[in-house]
């Protein structure tokens, strides 16, 4: 079979032979029942055609609904296909051999957010406890409880190459033909450095969404700490000139090192930009007797108010819901008030920030006009700030 990728490794074949003695009976249920407990056996598997001919699989086998074309020429088990982490891997060693992960690719291995509509729901892969193999989070090509043979679609990985090399792949990847920028390994991937991921996304996203990826990239949960506005900023401006780079350095200006989530974020910025006085990211506040520290997403402290915004971990897992639920009847018992915004209030703003308006107003703190924040919610709308902003307003 050749070298096996390292997150792969072939078992024997003779459950393929029984497979094939069934379809030699042309006997097409029990010939795709057989056919699904042999490639049982290969669960994860992605390899080249003729790899699949020498364990024993008939060209009609590949070209059936059992079989799902990754890249030209590879296929994977249709019911226990290839994770993301296998296609990467095949695709720098195989496809396009010495091709460097990049983009939104890049970005998934790092676990460094980006919206929902790039790359088809390329971001919504990564989730909270994912196994993790060679250091590496191993990403599934589907969400949970969707499968390739209902209709979900295999991602679509990007890389880039030198400005001379080929650019042929075709199916399952797009190549961008760059010049040669900083990479990192993680585990057996080669992807693009910290700083070059931020200024590959900033040619994909706008400005608000750029700051969310520097955010989380300096932000207490990122999985490899390290990098700061300075450290960014400094290997960024190697790259002036470059695609990117101005409006990543615009966002690292905008950057907070203590936001935990793209929505807070992309709420923070928003709360600005309308007008609101500032808050302060992540406070954290005591219990009186214990000492137990409890935090708050965006919080007002001279009046005991704060933002609680519940992003998609929060939908996914109901452990993560009962736990925010508690601390929020923690806090109310500290004598906070504790507003809730989601995903939807961020696509369309308007009513929560009114809300926000007469709420912070009757406690004394100065705060916009109704026309001017509905003015800025048109604008920040209009203007793709953000594409976790609605562009249409109401």
């Amino acid at each position: 079979m050749g070298t096996p990728t390292p997150f792969f490794s072939p078992p024997h074949k003779g459950a393929v032979h029984r497979a094939r003695r069934v379809a030699d009976r042309r006997d097409d249920a029990a010939y795709g029942r057989a056919m699904r407990r042999s490639l049982e056996r290969y669960a994860g598997a992605l390899i080249h055609h003729r790899e699949w001919g020498r364990l024993g699989f008939h060209t009609r086998d590949l070209a059936s609904e059992h079989f799902t074309t990754v890249f030209p020429g590879y296929r994977t088990p249709t019911d226990h296909p290839a994770t993301v982490n296998v296609m990467a891997w095949v695709l720098q060693n195989r496809v396009q051999p010495g091709c460097v992960l990049s983009h939104t690719t890049a970005a998934l291995f790092w676990g460094i957010p980006f919206p929902l509509r790039l790359d088809s729901g390329l971001g919504a892969l990564y989730r909270p406890g994912l196994p993790v193999r060679r250091g590496v989070a191993v990403i599934p090509v589907v969400e949970p409880e969707s499968s390739l043979r209902s209709g979900a679609r295999l991602p679509v990985l990007r890389c880039r190459v030198d400005r001379g090399g080929t650019s042929g792949v075709g199916r399952g990847a797009i190549v961008h033909r760059l010049r040669p920028g900083h990479t990192a390994q993680l585990g057996p991937l080669t992807v693009s450095a910290l700083p070059e991921v931020l200024r590959e996304l900033a040619t994909m996203m706008p400005l608000w969404d750029v700051v969310a990826a520097a955010d989380a990239i300096i932000g207490p949960r990122f999985r490899w700490p390290g990098e700061t506005v300075p450290t960014l900023t400094a290997a960024l401006e190697e790259a002036r000139g470059l695609h990117g780079t101005p409006r990543a350095l615009a966002a690292l200006r905008l950057a907070s090192p203590r936001v935990r989530s793209p929505g807070e974020t992309v709420f923070r910025l928003l709360l600005g930009a309308a007008g609101f006085p500032p808050a302060t990211p992540n406070l954290r506040v005591r219990e009186p007797l214990t000492g137990s520290a409890r935090e708050i997403d965006l919080a007002w402290e001279g009046i005991g108010f704060g933002l609680e915004y519940d992003g998609d971990v929060h939908r996914r897992t109901k452990d993560q819901w009962r736990k925010d639920e508690a601390r929020r009847d923690e806090l109310s018992s500290y004598g906070w008030t504790l507003a809730r915004a989601n995903g939807a209030d961020l696509a369309h703003p308007l009513r929560i920030l009114l809300r926000l308006r007469r709420t912070m107003g009757r406690r004394g703190l100065r705060v916009p006009s109704e026309e001017h924040i509905r003015r800025t919610v048109a604008e920040v709308g209009a203007g793709r700030l953000s594409l976790r902003i609605a562009q249409r307003q109401p």
